[in-house]
């Protein structure tokens, strides 16, 4: 009964439901219900990424043990009521930074979820941020709806806001050798502005004249704005790597960088 139920959802195009609306379809006891969707997820056909809520995994999937993660987090943000957005490395690979992924797929949201989802392969990493209404993102579809992606400048923020969670400076650097063609740079000041903080473009900056671009004039381009930006600003000198000693290295005033680790692309 409860595969026909699942097929019956399948072939009116849909991949998830709620245990009051199985409830309220089959006439059928709570705990028959339960007992039932158990059965189905040990067989792989279901996961419960929270309390009530049900997705049905395809035959395709099932190898995997989950939908993949851009189409479970529509469905599960929706379900959860909260706000969200993709992303870090996760983010980068949808603007075509794709050599750095990394094991979970990453998203920001205004709940702390203390611990990652987990389902088979699939891993989801979420970040808590207090407030994240009026950021740039923008609205990608998959197949259970659209799910929403940082704007590559938000990302190029992030990045150097979540260093560590971002595999290292020197894979961030890989993704802006990447990501460059992507970026605006009045949206990246634009950003900086709104943000109120200047430090993480000094980083972008210096570690974006490191490492260069794909599009070497597209680099340049922003390398020069930025700099056009930032001379009319009070800089104080910032690390490079701020979670490392900032003592006895060299001093790069062009960005107002303390250059206290070597900057490497992976490429």
């Amino acid at each position: 009964m409860y595969k026909e139920y699942l097929d019956t959802l399948r072939s009116q195009g849909k991949i998830s439901f709620s245990f009051a609306q199985i409830l309220g379809d089959l006439k059928v006891d709570a705990q028959n219900i339960r007992a039932g969707l158990y059965r189905c997820k040990k067989e792989g056909r279901l996961i419960s990424p929270a309390k009530g809520l049900y997705i049905i995994v395809p035959p395709e999937d099932r190898p995997y043990g989950s939908i993949p993660a851009e189409e479970l987090v529509p469905i599960l943000m929706r379900y959860l009521n909260l706000e969200y957005y993709v992303s870090l490395l996760s983010a980068a690979a949808f603007y075509g930074a794709a050599h750095q992924k990394v094991a979970s797929f990453q998203i920001i949201t205004t709940k702390q979820l203390r611990h990652p989802m987990v389902f088979g392969r699939v891993k989801i990493n979420a970040i808590y941020k207090k407030k994240i209404s009026g950021l740039p993102l923008r609205d990608f579809k998959v197949a259970t709806g659209y799910l929403k992606v940082a704007s590559p400048e938000l990302v190029a923020f992030d990045l150097f806001k979540y260093p560590l969670k971002s595999a290292g400076l020197n894979h961030i650097a890989t993704v802006l050798y990447e990501l460059n063609e992507s970026l605006d740079p009045d949206k990246l000041i634009e950003l900086a502005e709104s943000m109120a903080t200047l430090g993480w473009l000094q980083r972008f900056g210096y570690i974006l004249g490191r490492v260069g671009s794909m599009d070497e004039e597209k680099a340049r381009t922003i390398i020069d704005k930025l700099q056009g930006y930032l001379s009319g600003k009070y800089l104080f000198y910032v690390p490079l790597a701020s979670e490392m000693p900032r003592r006895g290295y060299p001093y790069i005033k062009k960005w107002k960088i303390i250059e206290n680790i070597d900057i490497e692309s992976d490429l």
